[in-house]
């Protein structure tokens, strides 16, 4: 089995237990209902995961295999974000018969509510990142330093060595003129 039909299985696996979680968001209420909402949203980012993987192995497939992946993963896709609006219509109670029978128009606090919710989730998503990013840095900033003080140490140790050679190489002379003189 190569590595993207693995990525395909985890994948179906991990959608699976979104669906599975999302009637579970639907059926429950309060701090449970928060619980599932939260498990579903881990499982997202594990879905985008598993999907960014697939994509980084998909352009290394050769061309006539790389499209046939490259539509997968497109309608990999596009299921990811229907669920997506499946779990942001379970964490609202919308129910899609009550939608059919009434019209959409009933539902204009709920698409407000909606929407907001969505500039949240994005709000927390960029935080995340920015949160992400700032830890890189820090850890690359410590990381140069380090390297810094390894040049700056191996430095010292090589100007030391230079000093000794040359040391040397002052003795050696000296000792050649001795001998040159005791030759003569």
């Amino acid at each position: 089995m190569s590595l993207i039909q693995s990525y395909e299985q985890q994948y179906s696996s991990v959608t699976a237990d979104i669906t599975h979680t999302i009637g579970r968001v639907a059926t429950s209420q309060g701090a449970e209902k928060q619980s599932y909402v939260k498990q579903a949203e881990k499982l997202f980012d594990e879905a985008h995961e598993l999907l960014e993987q697939m994509e980084l192995e998909v352009k290394e497939q050769e061309p006539r295999e790389r499209q046939k992946y490259h539509t997968r993963v497109k309608s990999f896709k596009i299921e990811l974000t229907k669920l997506q609006s499946d779990l942001k219509r379970a964490k609202l109670g919308i129910d899609a018969n009550r939608d059919e029978l009434l019209g959409d128009d009933t539902h204009e606090s709920e698409d407000q509510r909606a929407r907001l919710l969505d500039n949240t989730e994005t709000l927390e998503r960029s935080s995340r990142r920015l949160d992400h990013g700032y830890r890189i840095a820090l850890e690359t900033e410590q990381i140069g330093s380090q390297i810094m003080e390894d040049l700056h140490t191996q430095r010292q140790t090589i100007n030391r060595s230079r000093g000794r050679l040359q040391e040397m190489d002052s003795a050696l002379g000296k000792s050649s003129r001795v001998l040159s003189g005791m030759m003569q």
